[in-house]
């Protein structure tokens, strides 16, 4: 299932919100009925909560099925939250680059992160059970901005060329696709969750856009 909406008044699902294929976590001022919607779509649970007592979780969240990274700037009451209701381990990563969203690209079966996580990458491989590479795409270092995720598939930004492309296939053990959303913007973490079951995408997306973002991130 794929679904155009916005969240909080914004298009940029990716920045407010954060899904494996086990939760999504969003935040906090949805409506009870924009929640039970997102969690149709996503066929999981929804955790809402604010992340260092802001509403951009997707922003500080990364992650897969089998664990979550936070940023040490969580507060307490937050990761005590995501403690007792996820259905996940939470590691927290004591870096002052604390926009995890954007440094880490991950699925079930392998990951990618920014040079700036390099200190932190065997660490973060035990933690999410997967191989994890240190590499850049598309010219950007934020490689959790500019590519989106799932155990089917990856989309990338439109400048990835087919080296990283295929370096990303062999890492991720999906098959990989350029795409755009919210109409041409190659920034597609910020544009959209996703997992193997659903995705919610900003509603400024294109047919054509939502056509290639269902071929290749889910499960037919």
């Amino acid at each position: 299932m794929i679904e155009k909406m916005s969240l909080g008044g914004t298009p940029f699902i990716g920045i407010v919100a954060f899904s494996t294929e086990k939760v999504t976590i969003t935040r906090t001022d949805l409506s009870k009925s924009k929640v039970e919607k997102v969690a149709s779509v996503m066929g999981t649970k929804v955790l809402q909560t604010s992340i260092a007592r802001t509403d951009l979780v997707g922003i500080f969240l990364a992650g897969n099925s089998k664990g979550i990274l936070v940023p040490n700037i969580i507060e307490k009451h937050e990761y005590d939250t995501m403690e007792s209701i996820l259905p996940c381990e939470i590691m927290e990563i004591p870096t002052k680059f604390t926009a995890l969203g954007n440094l880490v690209l991950a699925n079930d079966k392998g990951c990618v992160i920014s040079p700036e996580l390099s200190q932190f990458k065997e660490d973060i491989s035990s933690f999410l059970g997967v191989d994890v590479e240190e590499g850049i795409l598309a010219g950007f270092k934020n490689v959790g901005s500019v590519a989106v995720a799932t155990n089917k598939g990856c989309l990338v930004h439109p400048d990835t060329t087919p080296d990283k492309m295929e370096w990303l296939e062999e890492i991720l053990k999906v098959s990989v696709d350029h795409s755009t959303a919210n109409k041409g913007v190659g920034y597609l973490g910020g544009c959209m969750i996703a997992n193997s079951k659903g995705v919610v995408v900003g509603d400024f997306s294109t047919g054509p856009e939502l056509g290639r973002i269902d071929d290749v991130l889910m499960e037919v």
